[in-house]
């Protein structure tokens, strides 16, 4: 699908097209986590030991477990499923459903990798050092919370033409909901505040790219559900080995014929 207002024949606009400033900003996320990691393994640890409260009140717990609630897979993600629903019944495609499968597969996937090489402690172990067989680094609440909450605002302003105003509103919702959960998880204890940075940051890499590719990858392109696709496949694979089995052999070198030395009479 093209974007409002561009010509579809204009050239290339090199870096400054809208998908190459978008993978641009998703690595400059990630140099920024990489970064913001290694000061959490140093700098930052005092802050995350100030951060550290004791235990909340008991009568706060039942307000604070339903806030924490928002950020995980069983809340967020069906309403992810009711928006990309929407948006495949409205452009007749599955490709909303294949943006949402791939972008929430690779962001737990990513999560999982950083949690078990970097293995930072929770803070019911009062030590907030990495490399010691914990899981707490990055938040993978915080992580899903701008992925998910945010594929549903990008997936119902590119596929269901939601107003400006509603979007800006939206994403306005999400940044609230996402500082709302980084004071629930500190309050209950259950994560480091770096932690809590780093899985923001994490999120919002994963989002950023999956916008970018989106735009970068044709409408057509798994638009069809999964046996079509996977027939398209095959199709394509046959037809790429054929065209490999069909090539002529390259032609031998011509090599000139070696002419007889004739001697000086």
């Amino acid at each position: 699908m093209l974007r409002r207002g561009r010509d579809p024949l204009a050239p290339h606009e090199g870096w400054m097209s809208e998908e190459s400033s978008g993978l641009a900003l998703a690595g400059f996320l990630f140099l920024v986590f990489v970064g913001f990691t290694l000061l959490a393994m140093g700098p930052l640890i005092s802050i995350d030991a100030y951060f550290n409260l004791d235990p909340p009140p008991a009568s706060w717990l039942p307000f604070l477990h339903v806030l924490d609630r928002i950020g995980q897979r069983a809340v967020c993600l069906p309403l992810l499923a009711v928006v990309t629903f929407l948006c495949c019944r409205r452009r007749e495609s599955w490709r909303p459903v294949w943006v949402v499968a791939l972008s929430v597969f690779s962001l737990n996937l990513a999560v999982l990798i950083f949690k078990v090489v970097l293995g930072r402690g929770q803070p019911s172990t009062a030590d907030p050092h990495f490399f010691i067989g914990g899981m707490a680094y990055p938040s993978g609440h915080t992580s899903n919370m701008v992925l998910v909450y945010g594929l549903c605002v990008y997936l119902l302003g590119r596929y269901r033409d939601v107003g400006a105003g509603w979007l800006r509103t939206m994403w306005a919702l999400v940044a609230l909901a996402s500082v709302t959960m980084v004071a629930t998880s500190l309050t209950l204890n259950w994560h480091w505040f770096a932690d809590l940075v780093a899985g923001l940051l994490v999120g919002g890499l994963v989002l950023q790219l999956t916008i970018a590719v989106d735009h970068l990858v044709p409408q057509s392109v798994l638009s069809h559900g999964p046996l079509m696709t996977l027939r398209d496949l095959r199709r394509r694979v046959h037809q790429w080995r054929h065209a490999s089995d069909d090539t002529p052999p390259a032609a031998p070198p011509v090599v000139p014929p070696v002419r007889p030395r004739q001697d000086a009479s």
